[in-house]
């Protein structure tokens, strides 16, 4: 009988990728290497809110385009080629190291500024204003980056300072002057509105950071008077004031879009008079498709659908701030907190505006508003909020929507 070989200790054993076992072996490789995966609730509320505003965009601005530009789907169409965009930017961002950001802080800082700066110098005016920057048939915002690079700045330098913030003078004073001298450029621009979130953010940051409430008090003291002052020196900005005070006075000027968009809202009723059959749309209202889109809203489905938009921003500022609670380092927590502001904030402010509550400002709404350059900033907040829940998920699990409702 045949003496069996027995199999040396030292025999190497070659595995091929294929064959009988290849199958269980891919199973095991997926046991032992788990799935990396974020706030998919988050991203389910952005997507909703992104359907949403294509919609609302191509019925709010189609006549208005096929009269401008013979076209009723011009404005659809650029919002999709920057809905595109906005995607591929959000893979690419949702896969960055976060905490490499850091290293590029300077070059971040020099890059913002010499951009802002060119803004002004070779920007393309439009309705006096020089807030665009055109690259062959491409025009973008710089305001809307220096939103984002605002975030990530105040984000670093809260991280790297830490407990040394309730010193004043090398506490928040550097970081203030920084926020202070991008504002001072957005703000010759003229773009009041985006001042305003970008200030709003750095003192709930700062404060947040560890900045005590007296310093806080103390530079609202200061920055009131100065907003004040800026109010008060341009006829054109005093007039939005007055119109927000008695619309009815210049009921054909300054105060039309305050008029008509309160029209647009009473007339919505509880459900709306349907899609498409308001008639704000038929050039009462005016840009009805970008600051003001929120009103034909109103009119198309009513206290319902502004409630359901209501709803999706409050859902989403508390997933914004449930991850930024989950995460570990300062940077990302701070990091966090900064983009979920970066897209509500702005959506409180023109809802205010819209119902009549506050004076009127440029401020689009995330998602729904027509414009390339604010969706593709918000669809990077977006990202960054994503990349920082994957983490959380690799280390502790990120429970979905219903769980956290418990």
């Amino acid at each position: 009988m045949p003496r069996r070989r027995r199999r040396s200790a030292n025999t190497m054993q070659i595995t091929l990728p294929f064959g009988p076992g290849t199958a269980r072996r891919q199973r095991d490789k997926t046991r032992r290497t788990p799935r990396r995966s974020g706030d998919w609730t988050l991203l389910a509320l952005i997507v909703i809110l992104s359907l949403i505003g294509l919609v609302m965009v191509y019925t709010a601005s189609s006549i208005l385009a096929e009269r401008s530009y013979d076209d009723s789907f011009y404005f659809i169409k650029k919002q999709l080629q920057w809905s595109l965009l906005g995607f591929a930017a959000f893979m690419m961002v949702s896969r960055l190291e976060t905490d490499r950001l850091r290293e590029w802080i300077f070059p971040m800082t020099v890059s913002i500024f010499v951009l802002m700066a060119s803004v002004l110098i070779f920007g393309a005016e439009v309705n006096g204003s020089r807030r665009w920057i055109a690259l062959g048939p491409v025009s973008f915002q710089p305001s809307e980056i220096a939103k984002l690079f605002a975030v990530i700045y105040l984000a670093h330098y809260i991280a790297k300072k830490d407990l040394r913030l309730g010193r004043f003078v090398d506490g928040a004073v550097p970081p203030l002057i920084v926020m202070a001298s991008l504002a001072v450029l957005i703000l010759i621009e003229p773009d009041f509105g985006t001042t305003i979130v970008i200030l709003s953010i750095s003192l709930i940051l700062l404060f947040l950071g560890g900045i005590p409430m007296t310093q806080v008090v103390i530079l609202l003291g200061f920055t009131l008077p100065v907003a004040y002052y800026w109010v008060v020196s341009s006829p054109y900005r005093l007039k939005r004031i007055t119109a927000f005070m008695n619309p009815w006075e210049d009921r054909y000027g300054s105060g039309l879009q305050m008029i008509q968009s309160q029209i647009a809202l009473g007339s919505g009723g509880l459900s709306g008079t349907g899609l498409a059959e308001g008639k704000q749309i038929l050039f009462f209202l005016p840009e009805p498709h970008t600051d003001f889109i929120f009103a034909v809203i109103g009119e198309s489905f009513g206290l319902l659908g502004t409630t359901l938009v209501l709803t999706l921003f409050v859902l989403i500022l508390w997933r914004g701030l449930r991850i930024s609670l989950m995460v570990e380092t300062p940077f990302q927590r701070m990091l966090a907190i900064g983009m979920t502001l970066l897209i509500t904030l702005p959506a409180l402010l023109n809802m205010g505006v819209v119902t009549g509550l506050l004076p009127t400002k440029g401020l689009p709404l995330p998602f729904l508003s027509y414009g390339g350059s604010s969706l593709l900033a918000n669809s990077v907040a977006v990202a960054f909020l994503y990349n920082i829940s994957r983490n959380i998920n690799e280390r502790k699990g990120f429970s979905p929507l219903w769980e956290g409702l418990s």
